[in-house]
């Protein structure tokens, strides 16, 4: 969704990605971690997946990583399509699709993909949707292909104390983070005051008008993937309930 001309994409990605960093000061190794991780357990991907890619920003380090690989970036809000497009451009193919929903397997092209990654965006979906999301991205990866999800998994709600334990430190070492400078809040009512992407900001609403959304705990994704037939299914890094999530196929 193409919204006008008068924007200046880079200017807003930049400030994405350093409020993101606010959030989680380690961002970029943990970008570069699960992209070693890609290479350690699948080799050099000749198709790869970013989910909820949101503006591109692990899209991009995977096309600079591999030059040569079909990087597909997939998202349903057109706000942030249209910045991704805009940034890194016709490297990584967009496709605007809903990843709660069956037909974004289709819109992809199918696969065999050989990985997907995920950045600080699944968390959005409600735990319901998972085994579905999982089964869809199982029909699409290869037999050994990888899937790595960095994002906030929450703690198994069956050790309440710890659960809650772990979220509270994450919240206290985000709010002293965000101490200074721009937030995701702050960040999204300026972005929503650029008239290039007034329609695409009525497009946003409309869509996610009657979404659910809602964290979903690590016992439900591990669940979901070995459900869905992934093979084997770990944690390898975390800090409080911020987690690097792998997935063999």
């Amino acid at each position: 969704m193409t919204t006008g001309t008068d924007l200046d994409a880079e200017h807003w990605l930049r400030r994405w990605d350093a409020q993101q960093e606010r959030y989680i000061p380690d961002r970029e190794a943990l970008f570069a971690l699960a992209l070693d991780v890609v290479d350690r357990l699948a080799g050099t991907p000749a198709r790869l997946l970013d989910l909820a890619c949101g503006p591109g920003s692990f899209a991009a380090r995977a096309a600079a990583r591999w030059t040569g690989a079909e990087v597909v970036g997939v998202d349903v809000d057109p706000v942030m399509l249209e910045l991704a497009r805009r940034t890194t451009g016709e490297r990584v193919r967009w496709v605007d699709a809903d990843l709660a929903r069956p037909g974004w397997t289709d819109a992809v092209g199918g696969g065999p993909f050989d990985a997907a990654v995920s950045a600080t965006a699944l968390h959005w979906l409600p735990e319901h949707a998972l085994p579905g999301l999982a089964q869809r991205l199982a029909s699409v990866l290869r037999p050994g292909g990888v899937f790595v999800n960095v994002d906030t998994l929450l703690a198994d709600p069956a050790r309440p104390r710890l659960a809650e334990l772990t979220r509270t430190l994450r919240v206290e070492r985000t709010d002293r983070g965000l101490a200074t400078g721009e937030d995701f809040r702050t960040w999204w009512d300026a972005l929503a005051d650029e008239p290039a992407l007034a329609d695409g900001f009525a497009e946003r609403e409309r869509r996610f008008a009657d979404r659910v959304t809602g964290g979903s705990s690590l016992p439900a994704w591990e669940q979901a993937l070995s459900g869905a037939g992934f093979a084997e299914v770990g944690t390898l890094t975390q800090t409080f309930d911020r987690r690097t999530l792998v997935a063999i196929r």
